[in-house]
């Protein structure tokens, strides 16, 4: 029997305060990774996001969980949650806990910003696992535009429109019957290797819309085949993929680049106290990717880029509004609720995307 959206809720409320009674505090990423990226405890599959959100938001409002709120050494402010009432005995287990979860929090977070002392790690680690990902599919017909290091800021001998790609490639590819070579398509990359996954309202769907779109407006007698490659999509966001004509590979893992700089022991206790068992250390390419790449793709391009080149691209206005990271779910609503309308009145089976406010997911 399928579950309603209240048995996934009521899922969320038992598992976060089961979590907590095990963990005894834990900030929003921990509660997502140990609940939302894998079933808890065996007991059900994955929750959405999503839902655990209206879980944790119905815990707070009951007085049953509680924040605590507090800033980092790095300077920035972490909520972790615990049970409430805290019962007698329990508030320094509590407030030892949550001070260690901040601190691993602070570790993590240094690591995707970058600074005099740490390089980022995180950003660069994931545009160069797709970069040598891209590198060894180039049997398979894609032309690295920039084979040494991967961003591309100029196509066409002008700059991208919308900023620098993560990556670029022209997919060459051949009629299997006749042995003959097809039209190129031309593939903007853009690499997300955050935590959080995407839904049609995070605006990291949009840089790489945005781009693309101008690209196919600048030369339309090129196909552009637009890829998002991060670590979690939600099945909304495959689906407002499939609408506007580009592609989502999800490579299910969180990567860090290698570095002298990054000690082992403090990469292992991130890993595994906060739950983030998909963090990995490596600079190699990723073998799903390859195969997607050299397969998938090719199968799936003509479909894609044709629906791009004949519907996705005409909405730049909408991308540039919607890739701004200032804007909140209800300032979004309006963009994605036209954007949503345009893909069902042009096509006959087409939506299933369109926001609903109590399905907002939380912000990264």
């Amino acid at each position: 029997m399928s579950r309603t959206g209240g048995d996934w809720v009521a899922l969320g409320r038992a598992a976060i305060l089961d979590l907590l009674a095990d963990q005894h505090a834990a900030p929003l990423v921990e509660l997502e990774a140990r609940i939302c990226d894998r079933p808890w405890k065996d007991r059900h599959n994955p929750i959405d996001p999503h839902m655990l959100t209206r879980a944790r938001k119905e815990l707070l409002a009951e007085e049953l969980i509680d924040e605590l709120v507090a800033t980092t050494r790095g300077g920035g402010d972490v909520a972790v949650f615990h049970l409430s009432p805290i019962r007698r005995g329990m508030s320094r287990t509590i407030t030892d806990a949550a001070a260690r979860k901040r601190l691993l929090i602070a570790r993590w977070k240094s690591w995707s910003r970058g600074s005099k002392h740490m390089p980022n790690l995180i950003g660069a680690g994931g545009e160069h696992v797709v970069h040598q990902s891209l590198l060894t599919s180039a049997a398979y017909g894609y032309r690295v535009l920039q084979p040494t290091r991967g961003e591309v800021g100029t196509i066409y001998e002008q700059p991208v429109p919308g900023g620098p790609l993560d990556n670029a490639a022209w997919l060459l590819t051949m009629d299997q019957r006749t042995q003959m070579p097809g039209l190129p398509y031309l593939v903007p990359i853009e690499v997300k290797n955050v935590r959080h996954t995407l839904y049609p309202n995070h605006w990291e769907c949009y840089q790489l819309l945005h781009k693309a779109a101008g690209l196919a407006n600048a030369h339309p007698e090129f196909p552009v085949l637009p890829i998002l490659i991060c670590r979690k999509a939600h099945y909304r966001a495959r689906q407002l993929a499939k609408d506007l004509g580009f592609l989502i590979f999800e490579t299910h893992d969180q990567y860090v680049l290698p570095s002298e700089r990054l000690r082992l022991d403090h990469f292992e206790e991130v890993r595994n106290e906060l739950g983030f068992t998909d963090l990995t250390v490596t600079d190699q390419p990723n073998p799903r990717l390859v195969d997607w790449l050299s397969g998938t793709v090719h199968r799936e391009a003509p479909r894609f880029a044709t629906r791009w080149m004949t519907f996705g691209r005409h909405y730049i206005d909408t991308y540039a509004a919607l890739r701004d990271e200032r804007l909140r779910w209800r300032q979004r609503t309006p963009w994605l609720e036209a954007l949503h309308a345009a893909v069902v009145a042009n096509f006959d089976t087409a939506g299933g995307w369109a926001p609903a406010e109590e399905d907002e997911p939380d912000s990264p």
